[in-house]
């Protein structure tokens, strides 16, 4: 990290999720952002970039090359977000393992093998309960008006749906997820990135609403507003 001893030297390791992403830098510019926010860049001594999917990291020769430099020099492995290296608990730990705890992801301050676990299990968590969350939020939907996708007019009536509207902004205000993307947004809104581009960064990266969903343009301009 950026306030590491200048002894201490980093590789640093990004993936993204398809061949098109790779060659757009969809998605790597802001690893890098991150990257470059957290870490001083004379002590990065190599970095290594892999197309892949997030489900098995033994299908990721790249992250083994960069493991087997690291173990060789001594070096740590660096990565912008944990779910950057793996999306599974077991996969991140083995990982970690490998590298005998030389690893740093800038979204959790001083990892090791504990907090690895936790967050790891967390995030596992937190995925299984949006689905559940979605999937019974769409079926009393449906048992409320008989279709989700059409809103009924006892909804608007009862005044519910000025109440559903408020909480969703007070969770979006209060979400951390929320506030560690407006670093990232202000960060690239100063380099003169566009809301779309912007936009399609952060759903690339990972990041999603309160209600766990892809950002468009007008969230994502609406939380720079709102820190900024």
């Amino acid at each position: 990290m950026k306030n590491a001893k200048n002894t201490t030297k980093f590789i640093v390791y990004y993936r993204v999720s398809t061949k098109q992403q790779g060659e757009s830098g969809l998605g790597l510019e802001a690893q890098r952002s991150i990257i470059n926010h957290y870490i001083d860049p004379d002590q990065v001594v190599a970095e290594y970039t892999e197309v892949a999917s997030a489900k098995n990291v033994t299908d990721r020769p790249i992250l083994y090359q960069a493991i087997a430099e690291c173990n060789e020099h001594g070096y740590i492995l660096a990565v912008a977000k944990l779910d950057r290296l793996s999306r599974k608990t077991e996969d991140a730990l083995e990982v970690y393992s490998k590298l005998d705890g030389r690893l740093v992801s800038c979204d959790i301050p001083n990892l090791d093998k504990f907090t690895l676990t936790l967050f790891m299990a967390i995030a596992d968590r937190e995925r299984e309960l949006i689905s559940i969350r979605t999937r019974d939020a769409l079926a009393e939907r449906k048992k409320a008006v008989g279709e989700w996708r059409k809103p009924g007019k006892g909804f608007k009536k009862s005044g519910r749906l000025d109440q559903a509207i408020a909480t969703n902004q007070r969770k979006a205000q209060i979400n951390e997820n929320n506030r560690r993307a407006a670093k990232l947004i202000g960060e690239l809104r100063a380099k003169g990135e566009s809301w779309r581009s912007i936009t399609d960064q952060l759903n690339e990266f990972g990041f999603r609403t309160a209600n766990g969903k892809t950002f468009q343009p007008t969230q994502t301009r609406r939380i720079y507003l709102q820190h900024y």
